[in-house]
C-alpha cells in the first residue's frame, strides 16, 4: 500500500496512477465475490416459485456484469424477461401492476435493504447488502425481443419496426435489448475496462459531487460508449501499452469538445441502417449511437445543460496536478 499526501484523484503525480488506480479504484477479489454472492442471491429468488411471475432468463448488466465496476460502487442491471408480457403492448399495459406487486414482493426478503425499495413504470429500484458490502439494483423486467443468439437479420429486422413506432413504445425496447450492450462492454480488452474505470471513478468523484439536482447527466453507459470511442480513434497508430494518464487526459478532452461527437459501430447494424436511423429521427451532432440499438443516440438522453457542466468539470480537471503537464501524443 502506498503513501499519499492527498487521496485526492486529481492530486496524484501523474507517474503514481497505474499504482492509486489498483489500490483505490479496482475491486478487490473479496469485493468481488461478495457482490457475486449477492447478485446469484436474487436471480435465484427471480427463478424460484416464490416470485409471484415466470421469468425466462435474466441478464446481469451495469457495472457488474459488464467488468467495469469501481471499488465500493457496485450496480447491476437485472434484467428479468417475464413470460407473461407477449409484446411491448403487454408490457405497457400491465407493466405498472405488475412492477409493483413484485416491488412489494421484493420489500419482504431479508437481503434487501429495509426502506430501499422504490418503483415506477419502467423500473424497481432497491439495495442489496452483505458483509459491508452494498449494491445498487436497477430491476427491469421486459418482453422478449430478439432471443438467444439473434442472427444480424433479425436484429436489422426489429430495428426497421422500431423505427415505425411512437417515441414511447420504442423506449421500451432498450431494456429487452440489454444483452447487445452487455456483450459490447464487457468484450472489451482488459485495459479498455481499466480506463473506464478510471473515468467512471472521475465521474462519481469530481461529477455527481457538483451536479445539479435539476438536471439528467450522462450515466454509466454513456461514459462507457465515449471511452470505447476515444480509444478505437488512436488504435491503429497507438504503441501496445498506453500510459493511463494520457488516454484520461484524452477522454476528458473529448468530453470539453462534446459537441464534435459522433460515434456509431456496426456490429448489430448495418451503416445503412444507422444512416436511416439519424435521417429518420432527425439525429444530429453530437451523436453516439447506441451500439446496441440505432435507434438510441446517446446524447439526447441527458439534459444539454448536463453535458455543458460535464464538460466544464473536465476542463477544471484538467488544470489540476495529474493532468496539468501531461501532453496527449499524436495518436490520440
Amino acid at each position: 500500500m502506498g503513501a499519499y499526501a492527498s487521496t485526492d484523484l486529481l492530486d496524484q503525480d501523474p507517474s503514481t496512477l497505474e499504482d492509486y488506480d489498483v489500490e483505490y479504484i479496482q475491486p478487490t477479489a473479496v469485493y468481488n465475490d461478495t457482490s457475486r454472492e449477492l447478485v446469484d442471491r436474487l436471480v435465484q429468488y427471480l427463478y424460484s416459485r416464490d416470485c409471484p411471475y415466470s421469468v425466462d432468463r435474466v441478464v446481469k448488466s451495469g457495472s457488474f456484469g459488464k467488468g467495469t465496476q469501481i471499488r465500493g460502487h457496485a450496480d447491476l442491471d437485472c434484467v428479468a424477461v417475464l413470460n407473461i408480457f407477449k409484446s411491448v403492448h403487454d408490457r405497457i399495459n400491465h407493466g405498472p401492476q405488475i412492477l409493483g406487486h413484485l416491488a412489494d414482493m421484493l420489500k419482504t426478503q431479508r437481503w434487501v435493504v429495509r426502506g430501499s425499495v422504490t418503483n415506477n413504470d419502467y423500473i424497481i429500484l432497491f439495495k442489496m447488502y452483505q458483509n459491508g458490502v452494498t449494491m445498487d439494483v436497477d430491476l427491469l423486467p421486459t418482453f422478449e425481443v430478439l432471443g438467444h443468439n439473434p442472427p444480424n437479420y433479425r436484429k436489422e429486422q426489429t430495428y426497421l419496426k422500431m423505427l415505425d413506432l411512437s417515441g414511447r413504445a420504442r423506449s421500451y425496447y432498450s431494456v429487452p435489448l440489454c444483452q447487445l450492450q452487455l456483450d459490447f462492454v464487457r468484450l472489451q480488452p482488459s485495459r479498455v475496462k481499466t480506463l473506464i474505470r478510471l473515468v467512471k471513478y472521475w465521474r462519481k468523484m469530481e461529477v455527481e459531487k457538483h451536479a445539479q439536482p435539476s438536471l439528467r447527466y450522462p450515466n454509466s453507459y454513456a461514459m462507457e460508449l465515449i471511452t470505447i470511442h476515444v480509444w478505437e480513434k488512436a488504435e491503429a497508430s497507438r504503441p501496445r501499452r498506453i500510459k493511463l494518464v494520457e488516454a484520461f487526459k484524452s477522454v476528458l478532452t473529448q468530453l470539453v469538445n462534446y459537441k464534435s461527437l459522433h460515434a456509431e459501430w456496426y456490429k448489430n447494424y448495418s451503416e445503412v441502417l444507422a444512416n436511416e436511423a439519424c435521417d429518420r429521427l432527425g439525429f444530429t451532432r453530437p451523436i453516439v449511437l447506441d451500439p446496441a440499438n440505432p435507434t438510441n443516440n446517446m446524447m439526447d438522453v441527458f439534459h444539454k445543460e448536463a453535458w455543458d457542466h460535464l464538460a466544464s468539470i473536465a476542463a477544471k480537471s484538467m488544470r489540476r496536478p495529474l493532468l496539468k503537464d501531461v501532453v496527449i501524443p499524436a495518436y490520440w
